[in-house]
């Protein structure tokens, strides 16, 4: 609505009523004008037949320079005749006011010429500490929000930013106005997926968005605020596993299974990071198991069941992700189980003699079924003490047999009796049968001697319990049944504890352990394989 200066008189005969008004608005820091005059009706036996001219003065400077507001015709009017300047620039007008003159006046005869002055208002000029910009934090590849608080209508915001060693401009679909008032607007925009790769190593980063504020299509300034984006959840690593069984034994090979104590797994992973993250950790899982790095093969597998195998990726962002492979059936399997036997010194009859020349036998042994493709198979073999072996000779799991013949009456067997499955795994025990019973015998040379036994060797020998009521001290190594105590103590397939991460000992010759995962700190579990 424009603004009314003054209603004047002017001339006389006739005395025509003037009335002048503005509007102004600002635009950057210029201000612009609108002037309006309103010649008042002359009617009745006034007339008035000159043209009527007008001259605008803005701060002294003449901004329009005769336009017409009235032609000589007509020389009488009923309703006002109007002017309209249209638009006057004022450059470089900050505050206080603006002078105006108008110069009204007539020719072609008349000597009607007045001027009259008048101030004008000057809207306050916009300065940069009028505007304030606040981004709000945002997840990337969704949308944020800007708020801009300004002085009043009118003008226009253009955005931009950078986020590392990225930037760009907001327009069209990646910006959009959610509200506006003369004193604040608020607008949403997309957050660009690309840049998380400006942080492959964080899940968040600070960026700075800059508001470039026009007025009236003139440049005022620009001022800035930063943000915080974040990567979201939904950037994690992905992988995929691929995994197949490995079977050193042959005879596992053959049946195509996954066997308890003998089968292995191989595994390859094909992990990615998104967003710019790298994979940094890959981690295998499977029966109680962890292999690292992105293939790999397991150590024997100790546990029976179904199971899954599973694979945990960490990204350089430090977030993981877990894929799962389908479920592998391990079959249960152990060594064969000898579970009774006994070896006796006897007569052909069988009946029992420590001077007999036969050995009466007797094992029962039993293996893991493996959906019946696993059997047991009993033999036993023997030897006079430190001799050669015989041949190996059947036996009816349970079912005593006579074997030998020939047994001399002053000499010791060494009797083995073993089991062994499809699988190829042996399970042994060995017996001694003595020789003929006699208090003390000296063996020929003098070299050795023996209690409850002849003497065979160059050694003492007793086939008594002993008993021994001092101390005794052994510098060499100690045997059991023919066979080294650490064999004894610690056969394939056993598992030992140790307080550090090294393999245990003392421990038999040439044995390899492998280490299990016990899943208690400090301890450690090792699992001997040959």
């Amino acid at each position: 609505m424009s603004i009314t200066l003054d209603t004047v008189n002017w001339g006389s005969a006739p005395n025509i009523g003037v009335t002048f008004s503005y509007d102004s608005q600002r635009s950057g820091q210029d201000m612009r004008y609108r002037i309006y005059a309103s010649l008042s009706p002359v009617t009745g036996g006034s007339y008035f037949g000159y043209p009527v001219y007008i001259s605008l003065y803005l701060d002294g400077t003449c901004e329009v320079s005769g336009d017409t507001v009235k032609a000589a015709l007509p020389e009488r009017w009923s309703s006002s005749i109007e002017y309209d300047s249209g638009w006057i620039t004022v450059s470089g007008k900050s505050g206080g006011t603006t002078a105006l003159t108008v110069r009204l006046y007539s020719g072609s005869g008349s000597s009607r010429d007045q001027r009259y002055n008048y101030s004008l208002e000057v809207e306050p000029g916009s300065s940069l500490e009028d505007f304030k910009l606040t981004a709000g934090d945002a997840t990337i590849g969704q949308t944020g929000t800007l708020t801009v608080t300004k002085p009043g209508g009118g003008y226009e915001f253009r955005f931009s930013y950078t986020f590392g060693g990225s930037s760009g401009t907001l327009s069209g679909a990646s910006l959009k106005q959610v509200s506006y008032t003369a004193a604040k607007a608020v607008y949403q925009w997309a957050v660009p997926a690309a840049l998380a790769n400006q942080i492959p190593d964080a899940l968040w980063g600070v960026g700075t968005m800059t508001m470039a504020i026009y007025d009236g299509g003139d440049y005022i300034g620009s001022v800035q605020a930063s943000f915080t984006a974040y990567v979201p959840e939904s950037m994690r690593p992905t992988a995929t596993l691929q995994v197949t069984v490995v079977n050193d034994n042959a005879v596992v090979k053959g049946w195509n299974l996954c066997l308890q104590g003998v089968s292995r797994l191989q595994y390859t992973v094909k992990a990615s990071g998104k967003g710019g993250a790298s994979v940094r950790t890959c981690s295998f899982s499977f029966a109680g198991q962890t292999v690292t790095g992105t293939s790999g093969t397991t150590a024997r597998i100790g546990s029976a069941g179904t199971m899954k195998p599973s694979v945990t990726v960490t990204d350089s962002r430090g977030r993981s992700a877990t894929a799962t492979g389908s479920a592998i059936k391990v079959y249960a399997y152990h060594l064969p189980v000898i579970s009774a036997s006994s070896v006796v010194r006897c007569g052909a009859d069988g009946g029992a003699a420590d001077d007999g020349a036969y050995l009466k036998v007797q094992c029962k042994a039993s293996c893991a079924d493996v959906e019946n493709r696993n059997t047991v198979k009993i033999q036993v073999r023997y030897r006079p003490m430190g001799g050669d072996w015989s041949g190996y000779t059947a036996l009816s799991s349970g079912v005593e047999k006579l074997i030998g013949g020939g047994l001399a009456a002053t000499a010791s067997y060494e009797v083995e009796l073993s089991a062994m499955d499809t699988v190829g795994s042996v399970r042994t025990v060995r017996y001694t049968a003595s020789t003929s019973q006699v208090t003390l015998h000296l063996r020929n040379g003098g070299k050795g001697a023996a209690f409850g036994k002849y003497g065979e060797r160059e050694a003492l020998e007793c086939a008594w319990p002993a008993v021994f009521y001092g101390d005794a001290e052994v510098a060499g190594e100690l045997t059991l049944g023919g066979r080294p105590l650490t064999e004894v103590l610690w056969p394939v397939g056993s598992v030992r504890f140790t307080a550090e991460d090294v393999p245990p000992q003392p421990s038999p010759e040439n044995a390899v352990w492998e280490s299990a995962v016990t899943g208690i700190e400090g301890l450690y579990a090792w699992r001997r394989i040959t």
